[in-house]
């Protein structure tokens, strides 16, 4: 029995080292990333059993993808290894005050992104799993993902899998239109979402308080738990992160964590994991408060998936951050 089934695309992060330029990189870094891929390892990290549904090129860069999947402790058994494809690929340039990061795909035509309907056996997988997670990249990616995100959705919410969902626009994808369109079809099937104020104006046009926004969410689509998360930034090398969630038609709020920032992609995956977590643990204070803690943490560690344990997110949780070298 799995705690999440993930669907989605995992691909290769590169980067030059700290503060080179990528036009003159001479060395690159590799991580693996992919939102629907980081949730899976960071639940796996936690000590959460998880599986991983995607395709990947049948080379050596889709072994290294699938061998860093299994070494998380992610089930990788119904990844389907495809000849003749490429996997996707995304650049990262670590930027330093006035210097921005830069950061594009380059994914068009990836394995992942040729899943169809009929790729998995959905039945089998999610019969026996707590919850069903993707997100609003992977259907964006090509119509087959759409068709398939649709068709995941619908098989787990049959055998009672609980539908997990973070909105994660990207304009780089498809445009607000089209996401609102796909958006509305998946909505309405899902029980947990994670989104944020600036998502849900651009999409939906929706405008108010962070509470305001939340409450749209229930009373138009019907999901029963809504998160929304606020990131506020000092520069480059700090920041905050804070949550709200409207849970059963209450709402809670979350302990803010403020953090200095090694690497801030994948973090919002980081939240949403602590918060699947916590709340499987005990309820929504708990899952917000641990999630805050986790995606804080996760500003920390360089990469998108964060191999942090449960110990240390509950240490911070029980007291102020501890920095003294541990001997």
């Amino acid at each position: 029995m799995a705690f999440l089934v993930s669907l989605g695309e995992a691909m290769l992060r590169y980067s030059p080292p700290r503060s080179q330029r990528l036009r003159a990189a001479t060395s690159l870094n590799i991580h693996l990333c992919g939102a629907q891929f980081n949730v899976a390892a960071n639940l796996a990290f936690l000590g959460k059993s998880t599986i991983f549904l995607s395709k990947l090129p049948e080379n050596e860069l889709g072994q290294l993808a699938r061998s860093a999947g299994m070494h998380c402790g992610i089930d990788m058994s119904y990844v389907r290894m495809v000849p003749d494809s490429r996997i996707g690929t995304v650049y990262v340039e670590f930027g330093a005050e006035p210097r921005a990061n830069i950061h594009f795909y380059d994914r068009k035509n990836s394995a992942a992104s040729e899943i169809s309907p009929a790729d998995f056996p959905w039945k089998e997988i999610l019969k026996d799993s707590q919850l069903a997670y993707t997100d609003g990249i992977f259907p964006g990616l090509s119509q087959n993902c759409r068709e398939t995100t649709l068709e995941f959705i619908r098989v787990a919410r049959e055998v009672g899998a609980t539908v997990c969902f973070d909105m994660n626009y990207r304009a780089a994808i498809w445009t607000p239109e089209e996401a609102e369109h796909t958006y509305r079809q998946i909505l309405p099937s899902v029980d947990i979402l994670v989104t944020n104020h600036a998502v849900s104006q651009i999409v939906f046009g929706f405008h108010g308080s962070d509470e305001e926004v939340a409450r749209r969410y229930p009373s138009d689509f019907g999901c029963s738990t809504v998160c929304i998360t606020s990131r506020e930034m000092i520069g480059n090398h700090r920041g905050r992160w804070k949550s709200l969630a409207l849970d059963k038609n209450e709402f809670v709020y979350g302990r803010p964590f403020e953090f200095e920032v090694v690497d801030r992609f994948g973090t919002g995956d980081a939240f949403f994991s602590g918060f699947l977590y916590g709340y499987s643990e005990r309820n929504a204070q708990f899952a917000l408060d641990f999630g805050n803690a986790f995606c804080a943490l996760a500003h920390t560690v360089e990469g998108d998936v964060v191999p942090v344990s449960v110990h240390e997110v509950m240490a911070l949780l029980d007291g102020p951050a501890n920095t003294h070298i541990r001997r």
